[in-house]
């Protein structure tokens, strides 16, 4: 069992917005220690993992707070799919940093490449969204 603590620790979250998940029913602890103290357990943490992942595209809390309550598509389809999306936005977010040092180092901007690249992005969470059980396209 993990504490918020060493929940916030391992993924960056702050111990703040674990409280808020908490309060709100979104990201609920498995137990509470002799202490008080909210304990998770390896499931909270994926559940957590698909928590960040909704937050890095942007979908508000109640939405994912819906999502995950909705759906019940095979959780290896699910991860499979998201890391998909994920990748596509890291790929991006290398572009924009390639984009940076050319800029910094005096080098024409390759525009082509960063519009390419967000393109691609972009197709891969649609190709995401298509996936997805219906439940889940109508909240987002």
């Amino acid at each position: 069992m993990l504490t918020v603590k060493e929940i916030s620790d391992l993924t960056g979250v702050s111990v703040r917005a674990l409280h808020y998940y908490d309060e709100i029913g979104l990201f609920t602890h498995t137990e509470r220690s002799a202490s008080g103290y909210r304990l998770y357990d390896n499931e909270s943490l994926e559940i957590l993992i698909q928590i960040l992942f909704f937050r890095e595209f942007d979908i508000p809390l109640k939405k994912i707070k819906t999502i995950l309550n909705e759906t019940t598509p095979g959780r290896k389809n699910s991860l499979l799919m998201q890391k998909i999306a994920l990748t596509a936005k890291k790929d991006y977010m290398g572009c924009l940093i390639s984009s940076i040092d050319s800029i910094l180092n005096g080098i024409s901007l390759k525009t082509d490449l960063l519009i390419e690249t967000k393109t691609k992005m972009n197709e891969k969470f649609q190709t995401f969204l298509l996936d997805a059980p219906d439940n889940i396209k109508q909240i987002i």
